[in-house]
């Protein structure tokens, strides 16, 4: 059976990968979900950018003309 490992955040020795505290040094390690891939930050900036691309060649809308209301009725005096 084969473990994966990986790199103390501190001391740079081997350990398990998922543990929470490094047995050579006993330093608390970074929880997986703080460190972020390459790979995952590169797939959200490229997604960033279409977006913006996309609404930047995304035509202007038509410019509405004023609506000029009918002519309204007076009521007669008494």
């Amino acid at each position: 059976m084969k473990f994966e490992m990986t790199k103390c955040n501190r001391c740079g020795s081997e350990i398990l990968l998922g543990l929470e505290v490094c047995p050579s040094c006993g330093k608390q390690q970074a929880s997986a979900r703080a460190s972020f891939q390459p790979r995952t930050l590169l797939a959200v900036a490229l997604a960033v950018a279409v977006l913006f691309a996309f609404n930047w060649m995304k035509p202007a809308p038509p410019h509405a003309r004023p609506v000029n209301s009918p002519p309204s009725a007076t009521l007669p005096s008494r």
